[in-house]
């Protein structure tokens, strides 16, 4: 039997793996590098195709989650998790770039 990555997983990894929706028709992977109650840091491939808000979907989350991308670069989007503007503790840091 020819191995295969999904045989390697390793049994504890620190980073899970998630899902991104763009829109109702396409979604995007990611790997969630770190998690609080707050947010959350996503390394993923193009980090510019992802918009402001979007949902995070993981099989390690017990529901879908509304997010506001507060920071990104090429790769690593900071988004914190059920953020509206309107709430003054959900302003991005100065400096950073919005979605």
């Amino acid at each position: 039997m020819t191995a295969r990555a999904w045989n390697h997983i390793e049994p504890a990894p620190q980073d899970l793996f998630g899902f991104i929706a763009i829109d109702e028709h396409t979604h995007k992977g990611c790997v969630i590098q770190e998690a609080t109650d707050l947010g959350a840091r996503l390394v993923m491939i193009d980090a510019d195709a992802v918009p402001g808000d979007f949902i995070l979907y993981s099989f390690s989350f017990e529901k879908a989650l509304p997010c506001k991308a507060v920071s990104r670069d090429d790769e690593v989007i900071t988004a914190w998790f059920n953020c509206d503007l309107t709430d003054p503790g959900c302003e991005p840091p100065a400096g950073a770039r919005n979605g």
